[in-house]
């Protein structure tokens, strides 16, 4: 057996695949992987390559952001090696290794880069690094690398696309440099909008520095570069919007000597295969197009909005069984993570009978040639009818079209705001908890004496000041511990009670709201909470939260009675059951044991529930265990 092992690596030279064990980030909520691959050759020093992990339940693609770390530096478990965007927020990639960097596949800036996609390669001794100078992963074989390579003018390779470009282009006249690509800077990012460059070609660029803002569907962030160098094109404007993840935005370059050879640089023209494929016949070049977006259309999932323009979560699994089957997924029901839709939910609706079909959204966005011939005759014999071809892709419209745009009130002025992608989803995600979960609302007055007395003696007694929201939390964690099933999700089949108390705490900030959370908020003092609650309004605010302080919580509480709101109901934030609204505290006359008026200070609380999860009679019994702690916080004290 491994004399035939032998002979078949002296023929062929293939890698040997060696697995490492899982490696894990640190963060709370699911568990979300990243298994870097070691890879032994007969060509190339031991290394391991490292992938792309999820970092949200609802990632599919990060935007890698900024490089912690260069070529040649040294690694140890726990090193941040480069920050990861998600569609929540931005995330370190922790490395569970040691060893050295030996090159970097992806370079920072890239967006889209899909889970699972590798980003760079660590080698266990420093005297390694030079001989991955050159590296470059390729899905294909070996063997039909090195003829690719040898015959460069007959089999020319193709050019890669944003997500799969290296980090360093060596080939054709340009000098060593790096493409910075658009990262995911949240779970559910998809695209971005290039708010302002903070540098110009031809700036000196060091680790951690800002080069340009990003608006993400969260906040805007900085994109912070890994490496030193020198900016030597800027390829994208400042003011772009909806830019697709991992289109390259800038080109750095080590020295600044070359930054003039990037004057004219364009992406097509920066490899010699792509000017292998402008030189080659046309038939060729037809044929080897078609390939290459045959290739794409395989790779693109399918429609992920819906006609109302919602976005739809769906496993890549459950998206293509939808897709043979010819199922419109916006009308299934979820049971996955967050409520994402799975192959068993595809399955269940098929067997329902219920089988809705996308037959009308393909020939819509796909038209055959004899399609595409009549509506250009009709066109002409008709011409106010539209000319242009629907796209191949069902896509979001982002702009509404001349039928729909509403009539502007004459001498009436005013002013149309285009949405951020942060309200977009704020938008998405409240529609999807309004239309498919069954609210119902339980009010009642509770006494705060006792907890402004408690706070005013605390307050005098520590640094960091105590408000009225810290004692709700804490009573509102306690109360979850009384009654579990308030604790609770709704997952389609089956119903997830949670052990621990997670308050999510709604903050409003300039680019929308936000949850992040106070993580077994139960076991916390209240001078912990107070602190804890501070730190993360302020990072929220900031757009500094990363992922694993905002996305889970299992309750929220979300407050107005700062802003003098004496009662309102809230909208629960799936997949959670139930949410408390919080008004203001006020001094109102009621009758005393002896039936004469008192004044007492008194707060109204309304407890939003989802009655698939959380009966009546269980949201009622909540609201009574949080009035016994929130009147009485000695109970929270101990």
């Amino acid at each position: 057996m491994l004399k035939h092992a032998l002979r078949v690596m002296q023929v062929f030279r293939p890698k040997l695949l060696h697995c490492t064990p899982l490696q894990t980030l640190a963060i709370r909520g699911p568990l979300f992987t990243n298994i870097p691959v070691s890879y032994f050759s007969t060509s190339l020093p031991k290394h391991k390559k490292l992938e792309m992990p999820a970092l949200s339940p609802t990632m599919e693609a990060g935007n890698i952001q900024k490089y912690l770390k260069k070529v040649g530096d040294p690694i140890t478990a726990g090193d941040v090696l480069c920050e990861v965007e998600t569609d929540k927020a931005t995330v370190g990639f922790e490395m569970q290794d040691e060893g050295f960097l030996a090159q970097i596949l992806v370079p920072e800036g890239s967006k889209g880069v899909k889970v699972g996609q590798l980003v760079a390669v660590i080698v266990p001794k420093q005297s390694d690094v030079a001989s991955f100078a050159n590296f470059k992963d390729s899905p294909t074989k070996q063997p039909e690398q090195s003829q690719a390579a040898s015959k460069p003018a007959s089999q020319p390779q193709q050019t890669p696309t944003p997500q799969q470009a290296p980090s360093r282009a060596t080939g054709g006249a340009f000098p060593k440099h790096s493409k910075l690509g658009l990262p995911a800077l949240s779970p559910t990012m998809e695209k971005g909008n290039l708010m302002k460059w903070l540098v110009k070609e031809g700036d000196k660029i060091s680790p951690g520095d800002v080069i340009c803002e990003i608006e993400t569907d969260k906040a805007s962030v900085g994109f912070e570069v890994q490496e030193d160098g020198y900016i030597a094109k800027l390829m994208v404007p400042a003011g772009t919007k909806d830019i697709k993840l991992g289109t390259i935005l800038a080109i750095s370059t080590p020295k600044k000597d070359n930054v003039s050879s990037f004057v004219n640089y364009t992406l097509e023209g920066a490899s010699a295969a792509a000017q292998t494929i402008q030189a080659q016949p046309t038939e060729q070049q037809e044929q080897q197009q078609q390939q290459q977006q045959q290739s794409l259309n395989n790779d693109t999932p399918i429609q992920t909005v819906s006609q109302s323009g919602s976005r739809i979560f769906a496993s890549p699994l459950a998206k293509e069984f939808a897709k043979k089957n010819n199922v419109a997924l916006e009308y299934i029901r979820g049971t996955g993570i967050d409520g994402s839709i799975v192959k068993k939910d595809v399955e269940r609706f098929i067997q329902s009978g219920s089988k809705p079909e996308v037959q009308v959204q393909q020939q819509q966005a796909v038209s055959t040639p004899q399609q595409s011939q009549q509506t250009q005759t009709t066109s002409q014999e008709q011409p106010t009818q539209q000319t242009t071809p629907p796209p191949v892709q069902v896509k979001q419209q982002t702009k509404p079209t001349t039928a729909s745009k509403p009539v502007a009130i004459e001498g009436n002025p005013y002013v149309d705001t285009e949405l951020t992608n942060m309200r977009q989803t704020i938008a998405a995600r409240l529609l999807e908890s309004k239309t498919t979960i069954p609210h119902y609302y339980l009010t009642m007055t509770v006494t705060m004496d006792k907890v402004l007395k408690v706070r005013e003696e605390l307050n005098k007694l520590q640094k960091v000041k105590i408000s009225v929201n810290d004692f709700i939390i804490k009573a509102s964690a306690l109360a979850l511990k009384d009654i579990p099933q308030a604790n609770s999700q709704w997952h389609g089949t089956y119903i997830r009670k949670f052990a621990n108390a997670d308050i999510s705490i709604a903050v409003a900030t300039d680019a929308g709201l936000i949850t992040p959370i106070v993580f077994n908020a139960g076991s916390k003092g209240l001078g912990t909470i107070a602190s804890t609650v501070k730190e993360l309004a302020d990072k929220a605010k900031a757009n500094k939260l990363k992922p694993q302080e905002f996305i889970g919580g299992t309750f929220t509480i979300s407050n107005l009675g700062m802003f003098g709101i004496d009662q309102f109901i809230a909208v629960i934030n799936p997949p959670q059951s139930a949410i408390l609204a919080v008004g203001k505290t006020s001094k109102r006359f009621v009758p005393d044991e002896n039936g004469q008026p008192k004044v007492e200070n008194q707060m109204d609380v309304t407890l939003s529930c989802d009655h698939r999860v959380v009966d009546g009679a269980v949201g009622a019994q909540w609201l009574q265990r949080f009035k016994f702690y929130i009147e009485d916080p000695n109970t929270l004290l101990l």
